[in-house]
């Protein structure tokens, strides 16, 4: 058994088995002790880096916003031409990351971001930077005469958000009879077509 100080980057190896064995187990009969074991440590170790179980989850959770915000940084560093060009592609590129982080169920910690009210008021901050983007970028969108500038308000944003809240999990479709699970494919074809559509109606007067 490794002794305790002598691993390295100690958390972060928690964070990778926990994601491993929640995926494989569910996160209700995973323990800390099966954590340890699958690294080869003991329980103690553990809990020098987390106090609980669901402060593993949240550390998931947490680098999961951080990739979604990087993505987005991106994006927004590099505006080339059209900012709604930009607004496109932005969250075609974040409705693909999520699914491809979301591909087990509900109880996924990545999904649990886009589900759960503890995680929404614990990562409140996720949420408001992520309006802050989408204002931004309409408020370059107007300046370039591509949207009016009366819509380039928080409470537009706010409308954008919950127009394309459908592409996140939980991904049911509620929509059609269909109880069949949407495909990365499908979601890729209906992103398109609803942010076209979305972003068409921005550029009404």
């Amino acid at each position: 058994m490794a002794r305790t100080k002598s691993i390295p980057d100690r958390a972060e190896r928690i964070v990778e088995a926990a994601v491993e064995l929640f995926s494989r187990y569910g996160y209700e009969r995973t323990s800390i002790e099966d954590i340890a074991k699958h690294l080869g440590i003991g329980k103690g170790s553990v809990y020098l880096d987390f106090r609980t179980k669901e402060d593993i989850l949240m550390r998931i959770v947490e680098c999961h916003a951080t990739r979604i915000q990087a993505s987005m940084d991106e994006k927004m560093a590099n505006i080339k031409g059209s900012p709604l060009k930009c607004l496109r592609e932005m969250f075609q590129d974040c409705v693909l990351t999520v699914y491809d982080y979301v591909t087990r169920d509900i109880h996924t910690p990545e999904a649990l971001l886009h589900t759960s009210l503890q995680c929404k008021n614990r990562f409140a901050p996720f949420y408001v930077r992520k309006r802050e983007r989408v204002l931004k970028i309409f408020k370059l969108a107007a300046e370039a005469g591509e949207i009016p500038r009366e819509k380039a308000n928080e409470e537009t944003a706010v409308a954008f958000l919950m127009a394309i809240s459908a592409l996140f999990p939980p991904y049911f479709n509620n929509y059609t009879e269909s109880e069949a699970r949407i495909t990365r494919e499908e979601l890729k074809e209906k992103t398109k077509l609803l942010l076209e559509m979305v972003i068409e109606g921005l550029r009404q007067s």
